[in-house]
């Protein structure tokens, strides 16, 4: 009876014999792929040639074939739906794959998948079928949209946005309806569309269904010459909230009278994430006058909404200073230091203590107003302001500030 030792010495030779082996098959198999592929770049380079492309679309097709008959169709299909393979050669490549292979092959390929294999190749023939503008396949796209696989669904979508079919976008918004995808992704490829659809848009801002209004809202924006601001107004009381928002974010963008009158009323909204926007949109429509709207939302419960007024007032430029000014006597900490950091990144507050340090007089309202902004500024404030100053401006600041009782100004 063999021993302890040679049994584990001959288990381990077979094993490394069948690694070896192994390694051998894959090493046969990698050449053979580095091969077939050489043979397509081949193939590409020669229906580039000059004389080449000239030729009827025939006889590239049997010039194709005598380069490339050693490699698979997996490749032929890759080559294929290459974004980069020029149209001369995408044309003799498909005629070599249909001819092949055969078209219905293609054609089923495009249509269903049941394993991983199966599903690159179908998206593959759709991006082949895409491209060679084949009349099934918008059929085959709707298919593929209507069937819950992301990645499908994905390569469907792209293709429908880049298409300038009406019935393409038929499938989208039919799509967008149907939420079997988010929503989101699919008013991706609606936006990137480069077919006209405001009218469509408009059309179907009284959908029954919330998500279809919010997105029609949102891709309006990419409309602002089309009257729509009377439309986008409407949907202000939306009972839904995320219409509301989609609404005036688009107001904003492309209102005017009517969309700074919504966008006060907005102002007031329940949801957190409407006030922000409203706030913001009086922002986009430079609406300083109505900077005294704005600035209690400095003091919102909602941080977002706190941020959204700030962002808002500093839209509206330095015109908002009288705003901020009575706004840093509010009984309110948020209001008083959202004023404060407005004041600052306006560049107002740089400018007013820059000249103010340079001066042997500093003038006792430009003071008394330093003093104000940066009490309300918090200690933090101060010490950004000698950082920023550097280190020529900076000792000339500290020493102001400390003149007005805000001793803890950073480092000396």
């Amino acid at each position: 009876m063999p021993s302890l030792e040679t049994f584990l010495a001959v288990a381990a030779l077979i094993a490394l014999g069948a690694w070896a082996a192994l390694s051998i098959h894959l090493l046969m198999i990698q050449r053979r792929r580095i091969a077939a592929r050489r043979l397509v770049s081949e193939a590409i380079a020669l229906l580039e040639q000059s004389h080449v492309r000239s030729l009827p679309l025939a006889e590239r097709i049997v010039r194709v074939g005598r380069i490339a008959s050693g490699a698979s169709r997996e490749l032929i299909m890759h080559a294929t739906a290459d974004r980069e393979t020029p149209d001369a050669a995408f044309r003799a490549l498909l005629g070599y794959l249909t001819d092949r292979w055969g078209l219905d092959t293609l054609l089923k390929d495009a249509a269903t998948h049941a394993s991983l294999r199966d599903k690159w190749r179908r998206v593959t023939a759709l991006r082949i079928l895409f491209r060679s503008n084949h009349t099934a396949i918008l059929d085959l796209l709707a298919r593929a949209v209507d069937e819950p696989d992301t990645d499908v669904a994905d390569v469907a979508l792209s293709l429908l946005g880049a298409s300038s079919e009406p019935r393409a976008m038929d499938i989208l918004f039919d799509a967008l309806r149907a939420q079997r995808h988010p929503a989101s992704r699919v008013a991706m490829h609606i936006e990137q569309s480069s077919q006209p659809i405001a009218r469509r848009l408009r059309a179907q801002l009284g959908d029954r269904d919330p998500v279809v209004r919010l997105w029609c809202a949102t891709l309006l924006a990419r409309y602002p010459e089309e009257p729509i601001e009377a439309d986008l107004a409407a949907l202000t009381d939306d009972a839904d909230p995320r219409v509301r928002k989609a609404a005036i974010q688009t107001l904003g963008k492309v209102g005017d009278e009517l969309a700074a009158n919504r966008a006060q009323y907005l102002l007031n909204d329940p949801f957190a994430y409407v006030r922000a926007h409203a706030a913001r949109a009086l922002g986009e429509l430079a609406r300083a006058d109505l900077a005294d709207r704005v600035a209690p939302l400095l003091g919102d419960s909602d941080w977002w909404v706190r941020l959204a007024a700030r962002e808002s007032l500093e839209m509206m430029g330095s015109d908002v200073w009288p705003v901020l000014m009575r706004s840093l006597n509010h009984p309110d900490r948020f209001v008083r230091n959202g004023a404060a950091e407005v004041f600052q990144n306006l560049g107002v507050l740089d400018s007013l203590i820059v000249m103010e340090a340079a001066t042997d007089n500093p003038g006792a309202t430009k003071i008394d107003m330093l003093r104000r902004i940066a009490a309300a500024g918090g200690v933090r404030f101060t010490d950004s302001l000698v950082e920023r100053a550097g280190p020529i401006v900076g000792p000339r600041i500290r020493s102001l500030l400390a003149t007005i009782g805000l001793q803890h100004v950073g480092a000396a």
